[in-house]
C-alpha cells in the first residue's frame, strides 16, 4: 500500500495556477524533507466531500466548471475523470492514511476521513487524452502509430490543482501531484492506459506557479495560449509539460515495498506494466 507521498522540495510559499505555492530554494537535498502532516489525508472525491470540494474549486479557480465536471469528480479512475481531494483532520489520523492506489480504496476509516473536524484544503482533478505524438525530449525511437488504438500512449491533463492559503507551506500541492501519478501508475494499466505525459495550462503571468512546475520536472512552452483565462488581465496561458518516466515508476514501487514488504508480486505487476526496459525511457 502507497503512504502519503512525501514532498520532495522544502515547505511552499505563496499562491499559484493561480492556488498553487511555490517551493522554497531548489537544490534542497530531498533526504532531510520533513514529513506530511498527521492531520492530513488524500482521498479519492466522495459523495459526502464533492460539496466542500466543489466550494474549493470556484473560490480559488478563475474557471466556471459546469456540473458534469463534479459529477465526473466522484467517478472511479477513469478516462473522463481522476480527482483526489486533501482534507484535514483537527485530530491527527493514524500512521496508515492516504489512497491505496491498487485497489481504489480509503485506508482511513470512512466515518474518520468524513467526520466532524474534517475539511476539504485541497484538491486535483484530471483527465485522459490521447498521445497523437512523442512528447517533447522523448527519443522519436518510441512511436506510439503501430500500436493497437487500446494501447496507444496517452496525456494526463491537470485540470484543476488548488489549495487553501494557510495550507501552503506543507508541501500538499506536491503530494496531490505525486498521490495522481500513483494512482495513475497502478489503475490505468488495468485499463490497457499508458499514460506517457502529464500538464497543465498556467496563467501568463504567474511566475510563481510556473517556477513551481519547473522545479517539478516540467517544461514550459514558448507560446501563450490567447484568451484561456477570460477572466484575467492578460487573459493568456502558458502550457507545462513533463513526461512520465523511469524515475515515477520506481517511486511507485518503492511505496509498495515501504508500506507492505510481503506485497512483491504488486510491486513487480507494477514495474511489468509501466515504462522500465523501453527504449528512450526517461526521469520524469
Amino acid at each position: 500500500m502507497i503512504p502519503l507521498p512525501q514532498p520532495r522540495s522544502p515547505p511552499e510559499r505563496s499562491a499559484l495556477h493561480p492556488s498553487l505555492p511555490t517551493s522554497a530554494k531548489p537544490g534542497t537535498n530531498p533526504k532531510h524533507q520533513r514529513s506530511l502532516p498527521a492531520e492530513l489525508s488524500i482521498t479519492p472525491v466522495s459523495a459526502s466531500s464533492l460539496p466542500a470540494y466543489r466550494r474549493l474549486i470556484t473560490l480559488l479557480l478563475p474557471i466556471r466548471y459546469p456540473d458534469q465536471f463534479y459529477k465526473d469528480s466522484v467517478a472511479n479512475p477513469s478516462p473522463s475523470s481522476l480527482a483526489l481531494c486533501a482534507s484535514w483532520h483537527e485530530t491527527p489520523r493514524p500512521s496508515k492514511r492516504g489512497v491505496d492506489p491498487l485497489t481504489n480504496e480509503v485506508l482511513s476509516a470512512v466515518s474518520a476521513i468524513d467526520g466532524p473536524g474534517t475539511k476539504v484544503i485541497g484538491g486535483i482533478q484530471c483527465r485522459l487524452e490521447p498521445l497523437l505524438g512523442p512528447p517533447p525530449t522523448q527519443s522519436a525511437t518510441i512511436s506510439t502509430a503501430s500500436l493497437p488504438p487500446h494501447q496507444q500512449a496517452h496525456k494526463l491533463y491537470i485540470q484543476t490543482l488548488a489549495v487553501l492559503s494557510p495550507y501552503r507551506h506543507l508541501g500538499i500541492a506536491t503530494a496531490l501531484l505525486d498521490a495522481i501519478i500513483c494512482v495513475v501508475l497502478t489503475q490505468y494499466p488495468r485499463q490497457n492506459v499508458n499514460v506517457k505525459e502529464i500538464y497543465a495550462h498556467v496563467w501568463e503571468s504567474n511566475e510563481e506557479a510556473l517556477e513551481w512546475y519547473v522545479k517539478r520536472g516540467f517544461e514550459v512552452e514558448e507560446k501563450v495560449v490567447d484568451g484561456y483565462y477570460r477572466k484575467l488581465r492578460p487573459s493568456g496561458a502558458r502550457i507545462v509539460r513533463r513526461r512520465i518516466g523511469v524515475g515515477d515508476w520506481v517511486r511507485v514501487a518503492e511505496g509498495l515495498m515501504e508500506s507492505a514488504g510481503e506485497r512483491v508480486e504488486d510491486v513487480k505487476k507494477v514495474m511489468e506494466s509501466g515504462v522500465i526496459g523501453e527504449e528512450g525511457a526517461s526521469d520524469g
